[in-house]
């Protein structure tokens, strides 16, 4: 009995470890929400401007998970965290010292390469320890326990504004990567063993293994269709604080709380998908999901030029369409992995990197639109149809090599 509640404590534990590590890049996101409006007008410069200071920290995520990939399956896990943090933490003082726009651009790309290696690095553990259906519901429990970063984040930064300048926000961001670094020494062990590791070949031609990572099976189907699915959520990231605070009036301190009940919507989505999976599998998950956010950006592009319902008519149609996200990630995670056991750790590189490139691309598009609700929910629709194309691909792949054995 008392080894069994130890084994669940060291799973608790486990969880959320990972959850923590992972909530390192939503935490650099969503709490720099609400001081975005308030950014623009202190360097007097137009709302795009800031916003590509996300797409950069984006672009900084897709790259650092592109390098980290390789890496971690040649030299181990935690060697790459320790990295990755230890990066992000002196990237995010350069932030809270930065006196341009321009300087905080550049200091939030470095920040981005650095949070990368908390993902890729969670992704890759999983597998490292999991797999198949298993593999898919630790992730969801991971991802619920990210979850609740983008939750209570918004809300953190706009309380840090009332009490303190926007520099308050990176000096905070500082101290929980210092603790990470605390968490990552004590409570989580090398997960990679050295026989398990890549030795049989150089690193540049890990590097290239990406290239044949993609011939492999629908790889750059199930790529392709999580990927654009990120990109409808953060096109919503971009967009969100212009359309709240500036478009229909919420005041900073409050905003974290009407974007914390998409957030909520999406915890209920991964939680329910780390029971659901067990039964139905990843694939057809994957699937509702991806209709459920097609429909639903179709109904946000229709109430928002219609100006149907006004602010609930954005919001509602938002809150059904993200709480499915999270299931399309969870689900694409433990399809690309089922395909690449012996490469956890550049299959789930290669899955951040298309993720992040798509976030990146979504936050351009919605600043190039005009940032506004209009522009966020063009950019939905382009995703999820996207990934719609993407899922009907995937399954009739599928099919057909069933057929074939």
């Amino acid at each position: 009995m008392a080894t069994s509640l130890e084994s669940r404590a060291a799973y608790f534990v486990f969880i959320a470890v990972l959850g923590m590590l992972t909530a390192v890049a939503p935490l650099s996101i969503d709490m720099y929400l609400p001081a975005m409006p308030g950014l623009a007008r202190q360097f007097d410069v137009d709302a795009a401007y800031v916003q590509y200071s996300l797409s950069l920290f984006f672009v900084g995520l897709a790259a650092g998970q592109l390098t980290y990939g390789p890496l971690s399956d040649r030299y181990g896990r935690l060697p790459i965290l320790y990295f990755g943090l230890s990066l992000y933490l002196l990237a995010s003082i350069a932030c809270a010292l930065s006196d341009s726009v321009g300087m905080l651009i550049v200091s939030r790309a470095v920040q981005g390469f650095g949070a990368a290696a908390g993902p890729v690095m969670s992704r890759a553990i999983v597998r490292d320890r999991f797999h198949g259906s298993k593999a898919a519901s630790v992730m969801s429990f991971v991802v619920m326990v990210m979850a609740t970063a983008p939750l209570l984040a918004p809300i953190i930064g706009g309380l840090v504004l009332k009490l303190a300048a926007w520099q308050g926000i990176f000096w905070l961001l500082c101290f929980y990567s210092f603790l990470c670094l605390i968490a990552l020494t004590v409570l989580l062990g090398e997960s990679h063993a050295h026989e398990r590791r890549t030795r049989d070949r150089s690193l540049g031609a890990q590097y290239l293994g990406y290239l044949s990572l993609l011939k492999r099976g629908p790889v750059a189907l199930f790529l392709l269709c999580g990927g654009l699915m990120f990109g409808a959520l953060f096109s919503y990231v971009a967009a969100s604080s212009f359309v709240y605070i500036d478009q229909f009036g919420v005041d900073e301190s409050l905003f974290g709380f009407y974007f914390g009940a998409n957030v909520f919507a999406m915890l209920i989505g991964t939680a329910t998908n780390g029971r659901l999976v067990m039964y139905f599998g990843y694939r057809a998950l994957l699937g509702v999901a991806v209709l459920n956010t097609l429909v639903c950006s179709f109904v946000l592009l229709a109430t928002t030029f219609s100006g149907f319902g006004g602010f609930w008519g954005v919001a509602i149609p938002l809150f059904f369409l993200l709480s499915t996200v999270g299931v399309a990630g969870a689900n694409t995670v433990a399809g690309l992995l089922d395909m690449a056991p012996d490469a956890a750790g550049a299959a789930s590189a290669l899955f951040g990197v298309v993720q992040f490139s798509c976030g990146a691309i979504a936050t351009w598009l919605v600043g190039l639109l005009g940032g506004d609700a209009a522009a966020m929910a063009i950019v939905m629709c382009l995703a999820s149809a996207g990934s719609t194309l993407a899922y009907i691909l995937l399954r009739l792949f599928t099919s057909a090599s069933v057929d074939q054995a």
